[in-house]
This record gives structure tokens, C-alpha cells and sequence, in this order.
């Protein structure tokens, strides 16, 4: 599984250093695999992108498929900006987000982190109209059940979209429901692509009455694309923002103890 280049090679050890479940070695020689390697490797790829002259080469993710890391990356301000004046939409305009901009935040998504790189997490990208519609029905009548949530089913008769708050798509992450990984893998990708539909110009919500209702309405998970054996891990509304926030509203103060 492991090749390395003689001539490359410095034998700097960092490949082992790297190795997050151990099956490289070094006994005083150039690296090699421990016995059992292909069998243990996660794919993480941080051997071969670790090595410094490209002497490594792993036939699990072989190092042509690579890309090179970007030179432009935000600074610390530029992130901390986006992060503090990042604000949820809950009123879209009738415009359809592009089906390329859609694409571009897929594929920003799957390189979110996922407990040890197990990548198990599929997507429905909604933009049917009937389709929205179908979502908002069912899930208007799993809260019509529930008296706590009493204030949603007023909006809702008043004529208002409680439930996607008329965004014009939803993204539905979805993995296997066995495993506790789900839950965590899919809220990381939801926020890798919330924060980059930020620098886009387009609004975002957390879909939580939608995840909810799909643990509760099995008639649900077909229409969100989600197969048998799988449960939602999240969602998030997507669409043009009809609102402009100016100011960055007060929050909490963090509660840390330091140990």
C-alpha cells in the first residue's frame, strides 16, 4: 500500500508522526507499513500530504489525486468576522438559488471532517416546489399534535411558512441510523456550508422542526430522499435573504473553566 521514493525520501519520520492509527514504522531505515495496513487504513491521506518532498505514495489515495494547498486563506480577523456577523434567515425572497452555487457547497461540504474519515454521509438537495410543499404539510401535522408548539401552528394559520420560511431549496444530510457519528459528522458539514453560503450572498437556517419531525413522521423520510436505514443527521434552508442585518446582536459570555 505504501511506495516510497528513495531519492525523495529524507527520512524525516513525519509520515509516521502523522499516521493517526499507527500502520507506518520507521526501524531505522526508510518508512514502511506494519503488517495488516490496507486493512487498517482510514484513507485520511495525511501521510502522503505531510511528506514534504513527495516521496510517499499511498495506492489508497494515491498522491496524484492530490490538490495543492491555497495560497489565499482567510486570516484570523477575516474568520473571526464571518463568524460573529453570520446571522440566520427566516425570510426569503421567491428567488431560486443557482443550481452551481448549490454545487459549490456540496462539494465544499463533503470535505468536512467525519469521525475517522468513515464518509457515510449522503445528500438530498430539494428545490421541487411540491416537493417543499410536501415537507411543510407533514411536518405542520406532527406539530399540530404537539401543544408546545402551540405558537408555530398560529403563524402558520396566519398564512405564514413556519417551517422553511418559504427558502426556495433545503439541503438534507443523512447517514446510517446506527451509527452515533451520524448526528456530529452532519452538523459539521452543515456548518462548513452555512458559513461559505455567508461569503456568497445567500441566507441560511437551521431546518430543526424538519429534523425533528422526520424522527417522529416515517412518511417523511422518503420525501427528504432518505433511505431505509438512514436518519437524518440535519438540514438547512437555503435561498436569497430578504433581510439585511446591520449590527451584531449581544450574546452570552462564555462559561469556561479553566483547569
Amino acid at each position: 500500500m505504501i511506495t516510497i521514493d528513495a531519492r525523495k525520501c529524507t527520512q524525516d519520520g513525519l509520515c509516521v508522526l502523522a499516521c493517526p492509527v499507527n500502520i507506518i514504522k520507521m526501524d531505522g531505515g526508510f518508512p514502511e507499513e506494519v503488517d495488516g495496513a490496507a486493512d487498517r487504513c482510514i484513507r485520511c491521506g495525511h501521510c502522503v500530504a505531510v511528506c514534504p518532498t513527495g516521496a510517499l505514495d499511498n495506492a489508497l489515495t494515491p498522491a496524484g489525486e492530490y490538490l495543492p494547498v491555497p495560497d489565499k486563506r482567510p486570516d484570523a480577523e477575516a474568520m473571526e468576522n464571518l463568524l460573529v456577523s453570520r446571522r440566520s434567515a427566516r425570510s426569503f425572497r421567491k428567488k431560486p438559488v443557482e443550481r452551481e452555487q448549490l454545487e459549490r457547497l456540496l462539494e465544499t461540504a463533503r470535505c468536512a471532517p467525519t469521525a475517522s474519515n468513515a464518509q457515510k454521509l449522503s445528500w438530498t438537495m430539494i428545490q421541487d416546489p411540491q416537493r417543499l410543499d410536501r415537507v411543510r404539510e407533514l411536518s405542520l401535522e406532527w406539530m399540530g399534535t404537539n401543544p408546545a408548539r402551540s405558537h408555530y401552528m398560529e403563524a402558520a394559520r396566519q398564512g405564514r411558512d413556519v417551517i422553511l420560511r418559504d427558502a426556495t431549496a433545503l439541503a438534507v444530510v443523512h447517514g446510517p441510523a446506527r451509527s452515533f457519528w451520524t448526528a456530529i459528522d452532519s452538523t459539521l458539514a452543515l456548518t462548513y456550508m452555512e458559513l461559505l453560503a455567508a461569503t456568497m450572498g445567500l441566507g441560511t437556517c437551521w431546518a430543526g422542526l424538519v429534523t425533528y419531525a422526520s424522527t417522529v413522521v416515517p412518511e417523511l423520510l422518503p420525501v427528504l430522499g432518505v433511505p431505509e436505514g438512514s436518519k437524518v443527521g440535519g438540514a438547512i434552508m437555503l435561498g436569497h435573504p430578504r433581510l439585511k442585518h446591520r449590527l451584531i446582536p449581544p450574546r452570552d459570555a462564555a462559561r469556561v473553566t479553566w483547569l
